[in-house]
């Protein structure tokens, strides 16, 4: 399997995708029991997973570092009900892209206010036979992100941190 991951993305979205290909076990997708928690723990709040019921894509859960984008939780929310999915060809055409035809799609994205999206769509499984979810990691990141992605995404982590406060910078 062939796939080209956007070079500028940050690096946490790197360890997503690796962690994904290691549990691949010969397959072109994961199932929910194979997804490795250690191995990604410091990106899950960017973690989400869709379920696909009806042609339409469900929140099956969201980290808590979409909960600002996401206006808050968006669990057992549609993907059409949430205001900053709706139009974005990521969280349809492509998570749609990678449900169907089981490969992992991935972009950056430049919004109107000049930030930057960076996500991935991996396949996976529910039942370890039909591909039925679809493993999201997203970004929003200010527009310097482009720069320096990886210091971006490391000043949004300390601004979502309920003890950042207490740290003093070197």
């Amino acid at each position: 399997m062939s796939f080209e991951h956007t070079p500028a993305a940050p690096s946490g979205q790197q360890k997503v995708l690796e962690s994904w290909r290691k549990s691949l076990c010969g397959r072109s997708f994961i199932t929910c029991d194979e997804i490795d928690i250690p191995a990604i723990n410091r990106e899950l709040a960017y973690v989400s997973v869709l379920s696909c019921e009806d042609g339409r894509f469900r929140f099956r859960l969201a980290g808590t570092g979409l909960h600002h984008v996401f206006g808050g939780e968006v669990r057992g929310k549609t993907a059409d009900d949430i205001e900053a999915c709706r139009g974005g060809l990521m969280w349809g055409e492509l998570a749609t892209r990678a449900l169907l035809r089981a490969i992992p799609v991935s972009g950056a994205t430049r919004l109107a206010d000049g930030s930057m999206h960076y996500w991935l769509r991996l396949p996976m499984s529910s039942d370890g036979v039909e591909v039925d979810m679809v493993l999201c990691h997203d970004r929003y990141l200010p527009a310097e992100a482009l720069a320096d992605p990886d210091r971006a995404a490391q000043r949004v982590d300390l601004s979502l941190r309920r003890d950042f406060a207490e740290f003093v910078p070197a």
